[in-house]
């Protein structure tokens, strides 16, 4: 609802500021024709004066619009980061806790937070969101599940204005994965490698 409130009210901002461009051009025009008919000393003054009044307050106008719209995408950008900040704070804790988390808390923390992608999610976050979701509910867990999860992480990233460059496919699974190097070069070998088979050869190599 807010964030439909901001495009709204950003809509209407851009209505006024072609609307003040509108009227500044007709003023300009009329002034012009006016002036052409006078006294060309006379007109070189009134049209100085004139020019610096309405410069002045376009200036200002413009200026007051353009710190809306700052604003409006500070607040927008301030509600992506701390939704996606709990979304990663709940994985990293599933990931690396030592006993189970109880599934009925984690279905309701999942309802309640697609809830919130769907108000402030951008597009690129929401679609990859939804091919890692689709793609776990009926795949054994494996390397594209990982990078699936890779792909995610980075449409959030660039989402709140971050960049991706330099960072390799599947890098982020070195923060969630205990050997992700291992698991890297397994599925440079094997695209279809499931984790249970990563695991297994964890214990085989005693790592």
């Amino acid at each position: 609802m807010k964030q439909s409130q901001s495009k709204k009210q950003v809509a209407l901002g851009l209505a006024v500021l072609i609307a003040i461009f509108a009227v500044f051009y007709w003023l300009v025009t009329s002034l012009w024709s006016w002036f052409s008919e006078l006294n060309s000393d006379l007109a070189v003054g009134m049209l100085t004066a004139s020019s610096t009044v309405i410069v002045a307050t376009v200036t200002l106008v413009l200026g007051r619009y353009l710190e809306r719209v700052k604003e409006a995408e500070s607040h927008l950008r301030s509600q992506k980061i701390e939704m996606y900040d709990e979304f990663l704070k709940q994985l990293f804790s599933l990931f690396h806790q030592e006993r189970s988390q109880d599934s009925e808390d984690l279905v309701s923390f999942l309802q309640e937070w697609q809830r919130k992608l769907v108000v402030w999610g951008g597009p690129n976050v929401l679609k990859a969101f939804i091919q890692w979701k689709e793609y776990m509910s009926y795949k054994e867990p494996d390397a594209q599940t990982v990078f699936l999860m890779d792909a995610f992480f980075r449409a959030m990233r660039r989402d709140i204005g971050l960049s991706n460059k330099n960072l390799d496919k599947g890098c982020f699974s070195h923060l969630l994965l205990r050997h992700a190097s291992l698991f890297l070069a397994e599925a440079k070998k094997n695209p279809n490698v499931t984790l249970k088979e990563v695991a297994e050869l964890e214990k085989k190599l005693g790592l």
